[in-house]
């Protein structure tokens, strides 16, 4: 960076400030704190710091800031990043005696890739020990010059992304990233996507240390066992994250033997998969992760399938105690998301979803839904929302008697429409009609709440009384866990009423026997 200092002493960078300047009087390390706070803040929305050479802006302002920031370089994640276009004087600022890590960043470009760009890129690369992270996007041939380049070891690469475009797929030479000598691969992070796992195969057998891993595949089977993805998790002992897309349609895919050696994940914490019911269970049944804490399921393609032999045996591995569960219809496309109890009083994701994001039918809804129910038994407050579509498609085509049996401990419910008959759920206490108060004719609550009455007073009389209420209108805010919290919140500050007595909670009426 001093040559690049020299071609910016107009800008005042080699000054200092006056001695009168309040800042002057601030200590180095409080100047560096503020740096560092300064460089989470604008990367929490956007990589700021790195690709649009903030930092760089900063080390301009004066001797004593471009002192600080050098000296702590590493806490201050300092980094080079070549882009198509930027920065500027490549050849001075990457020869520079700072020695600073490379980015190498040639993602989302909308228009084909340049003869000066890749020159640019070459040029970056040309410093492979120092090249930390690589993103790269192109077609084929793009990627013969890619990988001219990238033909010698990486020792401190931790990060790489590419992805082809087109489906112009390019074969990955054995010597990628490792050199003729094979040298130790070193990645810690591999996005790959728009590949095939045959062309992917013997790279992934090579990432042994990954610890996050995305794919957008084809399929996660091959002709060969040693080749399928089964095979290349299995070399990943330290992997905590994976995502997998697949991408094709299982027309043709013929059952498969489970496998004889089940893969152990120990580590691994998140996984999402997006792709074939058929093709997860396949790819399951040689899988354990007994780790695991966050699940993202989503199925694009809603086929019944003989009933999923080992799904069910993978996640009842999962630790962990729901105590809510949000099933949502929306369209011909169904949610399921499982929170637990500490999950349901703050605003966060679940830890659990189910979709299915179209062509969803009763049948495969209850086939999705058993898959669940040994995680489903514990969950003590169950929500069952409808769009404006979805309430007509789907509330009288559920077997409802049937789908709320797999929750034995429900002790809360709300339903747009729930079933008078609710015997079968001997740990409710709670109904809550998933209705706008204020859109219903209160001439029309009554015969509405009158049809529970039998089962209201047969509970009353067993000591066991269960409470009725209009609920929240229906809406699609299905991913708010703080919905179970303000039921539960607004049940607590509820007063004594007489039977017989309407009376407002919140947002909702409550009707008491």
């Amino acid at each position: 960076m001093e040559a690049e200092d020299e071609h910016h002493q107009d800008a005042c960078q080699d000054t200092e400030w006056s001695p009168n300047s309040p800042i002057n009087h601030i200590p180095d390390e409080v100047l560096l704190e503020i740096f560092d706070t300064y460089r989470r803040v604008i990367n929490s929305c956007d990589h700021q710091w790195r690709k649009k050479h903030v930092w760089i802006i900063l080390t301009h302002v004066c001797r004593k800031w471009r002192a600080i920031m050098f000296a702590s370089a590493s806490r201050l994640d300092l980094a080079i990043t070549v882009g198509p276009e930027k920065p500027d004087n490549i050849e001075t600022i990457l020869s520079s005696p700072l020695q600073l890590p490379i980015l190498i960043d040639y993602m989302w470009m909308y228009e084909e890739i340049t003869d000066s760009a890749l020159w640019r890129m070459g040029a970056a690369l040309r410093y492979h020990d120092r090249v930390r992270e690589i993103a790269f996007e192109g077609g084929s041939a793009n990627f013969e010059k890619f990988f001219e380049a990238t033909n010698c070891p990486f020792p401190i690469l931790e990060s790489l992304v590419f992805g082809f475009r087109r489906s112009d797929e390019a074969e990955i030479p054995d010597t990628f990233l490792r050199g003729p000598d094979q040298s130790v691969l070193r990645l810690r992070r591999l996005n790959l996507y728009g590949v095939s796992l045959t062309s992917i195969s013997g790279f992934l057998l090579s990432a042994t240390a990954l610890t996050n891993l995305s794919l957008s595949i084809d399929t996660a089977f091959s002709s060969s066992t040693e080749t399928s993805l089964l095979a290349c998790l299995q070399g990943m002992p330290s992997l905590g994250h994976l995502e997998l897309d697949i991408l094709s349609t299982p027309l043709d895919f013929a059952s498969r033997p489970t496998p004889k050696d089940i893969v152990p994940l120990s580590k691994l914490t998140y996984f999402l998969y997006i792709g074939s019911s058929i093709f997860l269970d396949a790819l399951v049944a040689g899988l354990s992760a007994p780790s695991l804490r966050d699940v993202n399921i989503n199925y694009y393609l809603a086929t019944v399938w003989p009933p999923f032999v080992h799904l069910s045996r993978f996640i009842s591995e999962m630790e962990g105690r729901y105590h809510a569960v949000h099933a949502s219809f929306q369209g011909s496309g169904f949610h399921l998301s499982l929170l637990t109890q500490s999950e349901c009083l703050s605003p966060c994701d679940p830890r659990f979803r189910l979709d299915s994001v179209s062509n969803c039918s009763p049948e495969l809804i209850m086939q999705m839904s058993g898959e669940l129910s040994p995680m489903l038994t514990t969950v003590e407050e169950l929500r069952v929302t409808f769009d404006k579509i979805a309430v007509h498609v789907w509330v009288d085509n559920i077997p409802w008697r049937r789908f709320l049996q797999q929750f034995p401990n429900l002790k809360a419910l709300q339903h747009e429409e729930p079933a008078d008959d609710l015997t079968f759920l001997p740990s409710l206490e709670e109904i809550v009609f998933g209705k706008n108060p204020l859109s219903i004719d209160e001439s029309q609550r009554g015969p509405q709440l009158a049809a529970f009455q039998r089962f209201v007073s047969a509970r009353q009389q067993a000591g066991r009384p269960v409470k009725l209420f209009f609920g929240p209108s229906v809406d699609l805010s299905w991913m708010n866990p703080m919905w179970f919290f303000q039921i539960r919140l607004a049940s607590a500050f509820r007063a004594v009423a007489h039977p017989g007595e309407y009376r407002v909670t919140g947002s909702r009426i409550e009707h008491c026997w």
